[in-house]
């Protein structure tokens, strides 16, 4: 092999890389780096004949002779930018070959320095990353192409892409078109022929298919690839001469598009300036491609009939939600007065159970189609936004809302046809303003659908505005909700306990338990807001196990310090009451702090005992039997029977505090008197929440109740301070 004329060192360095280059099968090239073209000094046969270029065509040269038209400048720039500064690195790049193709080449730079010789070379690893290339530029071509669909493109966009995407891996010069055949006349029709002159596009289209005529035709009839080398003598190519002259074409090849049934429905063609013959490669290459374009004839079709059906409510042909919330997106760009109403009837389920969905659907229609009649505009949205609600957008404005929404209601006067029954309809309105400025349509959909669900709750006929004090209750409760569960993993809900006190002398005789929960987001939390939002969410017992745990190591501690223990009152929720672990929970935690159950109470609201009063009655028996005492919370409120309470090993009644505080109300003292006279038949004893006035304890120990608890004595107090009672 013959060497580049160079220095005796030089000689002594290429011989070595020359035996390293017989071994090592990775083709790669040595520049010298010192001089500032930097030529290729030495290169192994693997690397020539990856390009196809002999050493003498090589050797002395800069690696740009393997440059062409689509070589990225800037990538070029960046490998001479690392070798002159003596670094590593690793680039892709676009190098040709002598034949003219197009490869995908990657480039390792390693730096070599010999410093007893004072020389300075760079070896570039190569690599042939085509097919790799390629199957990227497929993924990446599919996802464009479903993209395209998506967003409503058009076929011939999309199939133009296809074809552009091709040609990047063919010599310079190829172009690729796209011909779909007409399956009844047998003709040639446009799916993508932009990178051919628009003269060739005239001369082919409307031609009838021939199976010896033309590359594409022998595809189309053979149902396999074709190839051309050589158009201006092939025989398929002898009527079209005149094209083949006029716009240089030289070889062919043509691929049959296949649709899902292995139809043949048209051809993906590539034309090349030059002979080019095709690869095993290339040919799966392009047998991928148009795959991708029968994927893009497919979908592209169904694209339309997608459509109609994603924006129309098939069974009463009104727009749907989908339709809607595109619409009035546009329509809020006007930036006008109007609404959003959010509509529904009573009858809507009585006629779905009597005569099924199809009777439903009619109703919708019916209404769908009043209030069409009666509308105040041509600009009106109208939709099916859910089985049992259509939704309407108006432009109308602000003092005149009223007055439309009337003029519809009256469009209900007649009743409608339904079966063999006629119905007058009793509709219900949500309705959310639109301000000139609003453009947050998800936001006014949100708050007709909120209007509508209070519009449900009146009697007859209702037409309900949103207000925005509706919204802050409703994003206060969905944060609380969100926030609940880190909440109780942080630990951030402790226990306050308030002493229960004799009415007589003031003396401290047990606590209940109260949760409280400051968040460091949400600040002060009060109990009757997450409480509820724990029961909504399954979080109640979890956060009831949370109160015990804390309440049994606050009474470890005091035992532990040979402090006095006083019975503590644990609030209990049916759905942790009702829970098959419940006691044995119980039994569980108060054994692991060594605290007798006799010294936990649990309050259960009257209300919960009494859903499946059998099972209540085990469960409250369980708990006595284990040694747990128990209550009835917030007494008089729910709808308790006195059989039940006989039947049940309860000691406590709690009055509740709605009752202390109204005492003077005419009537009320009545109840407490007697709630407390029902505790005392029923050997339990009373005790009066809420108590915050002299007057009130008074008038409590004048009617019999010994025990009580509120502001007057006590307000419910951290861990530390109850401690020191």
């Amino acid at each position: 092999m013959h060497t580049h004329e160079v220095m005796n060192d030089n000689k002594v360095i290429m011989e070595w890389l020359r035996r390293l280059g017989v071994k090592f099968h990775t083709s790669f090239l040595v520049i010298n780096s010192e001089i500032e073209d930097q030529p290729i000094v030495y290169a192994n046969d693997a690397f020539f004949k990856m390009i196809g270029y002999s050493e003498e065509e090589t050797l002395g040269r800069n690696g740009r002779f393997l440059h062409g038209e689509k070589t990225s400048r800037k990538a070029g720039e960046k490998i001479h930018e690392c070798i002159a500064s003596g670094e590593t690195g690793v680039f892709e790049i676009i190098n040709y070959r002598k034949n003219g193709t197009p490869f995908w080449n990657e480039l390792s730079i390693q730096p070599l320095t010999f410093p007893e010789k004072n020389l300075k070379f760079t070896l570039l690893l190569q690599r042939d990353i085509t097919e790799r290339k390629r199957t990227e530029a497929l993924i990446k071509l599919q996802k464009q192409t479903y993209k395209k669909i998506e967003s409503g493109h058009k076929l011939s966009s999309i199939l133009q892409n296809i074809c552009h995407t091709c040609e990047l891996f063919f010599i310079d010069g190829a172009k690729c078109t796209v011909l779909l055949i007409d399956s009844e006349e047998k003709i040639y029709t446009v799916g993508a022929t932009q990178s051919m002159p628009k003269s060739f596009e005239n001369a082919i289209i409307g031609l009838k298919v021939e199976e010896d005529i033309g590359t594409c035709g022998a595809a189309f009839y053979q149902g396999q690839p074709v190839v051309v080398e050589d158009m201006t003598t092939d025989y398929l190519w002898r009527n079209h001469q005149d094209l083949v002259g006029k716009y240089g074409l030289v070889s062919s090849w043509s691929i049959p598009i296949l649709n899902i049934e292995n139809v043949t429905i048209g051809t993906f063609g590539i034309y090349f300036p030059a002979p080019v013959t095709p690869g095993e490669q290339d040919l799966k290459f392009m047998e991928s491609v148009a795959s991708i374009v029968s994927v893009a004839l497919k979908y592209s079709h169904q694209h339309e009939e997608i459509l109609r059906l994603a924006y129309s409510d098939g069974d009463t042909d009104l727009p749907n939600r989908n339709y809607f919330r595109n619409e009035i997106d546009q329509l809020l760009k006007k930036g006008k007065e109007g609404f959003v109403a959010f509509i529904s009837t009573d009858e809507y389920t009585k006629v779905v159970d009597q005569y099924g969905h199809r009777a439903g659907d009619t109703l919708m229609y019916e209404i769908g189609r009043r209030l069409t009649l009666h509308q105040n505009s041509s600009d009106n949205l109208i939709a099916r936004f859910s089985d049992s609600t259509l939704s309407l957008y108006s432009i109308t404005p602000f003092t005149k809302i009223p007055e439309y929404l009337e003029q519809l209601m009256r469009g209900f006067t007649d009743p409608i046809q339904v079966g063999d029954m006629e119905l007058f309809l009793t509709l219900k309105i949500g309705v959310a303003i639109v301000m000139p400025h609003q453009k947050n349509s998800e936001e006014l959909i949100r708050c007709s659908d909120s209007a509508l669900s209070q519009a449900k709750l009146r009697t007859g006929e209702a037409i309900c505005y949103f207000e925005s004090e509706l919204d802050e209750f409703l994003m206060r409760d969905l944060r609380v909700a969100n926030e609940l569960t880190a909440a109780l993993n942080r630990n951030e809900i402790g226990v306050h306990l308030q002493p229960k006190v004799d009415l007589k002398t003031g003396e401290v005789l047990s606590f209940e338990a109260l949760a409280r929960w400051t968040s460091p987001d949400l600040g002060v939390i009060p109990p009757d807001i997450f409480i509820p939002a724990a029961e909504k969410n399954g979080k109640i017992r979890l956060l009831e196990k949370s109160i015990l745990r804390q309440v049994l190591e606050w009474m470890k501690k005091r035992v532990d310090q040979g402090l006095k223990l006083r019975q503590v009152a644990i609030n209990i929720s049916a759905d942790h009451f009702f829970h098959h672990s419940f006691v044995p929970n119980l039994l569980e935690m108060t054994t692991e702090y060594g605290i007798e159950p006799k010294w936990i109470r649990l309050e259960i609201t009257e209300r919960i005992g009494f859903v499946d009063i059998e099972t209540a009655n085990k469960v409250f028996k369980h708990l006595k039997y284990c040694g747990f005492t128990a209550s009835i919370d917030d007494f008089g409120t729910g709808y308790s029977s006195l059989s039940y309470l006989q039947k049940l090993p309860i000691e406590e009644l709690k009055i509740d505090r709605s009752f202390i505080s109204n005492m003077d109300e005419p009537g009320t003292l009545a109840i407490i008197r007697t709630i407390i006279q029902l505790a005392n038949n029923l050997n339990m004893h009373a005790v009066a929440e809420g108590i915050e006035t002299e007057k009130e304890r008074k008038i409590l120990l004048y009617l019999g109740c010994k025990e009580g608890q509120g502001y007057l004595f006590y307000k419910p107090m951290p861990l530390n301070e109850a401690f020191l009672l």
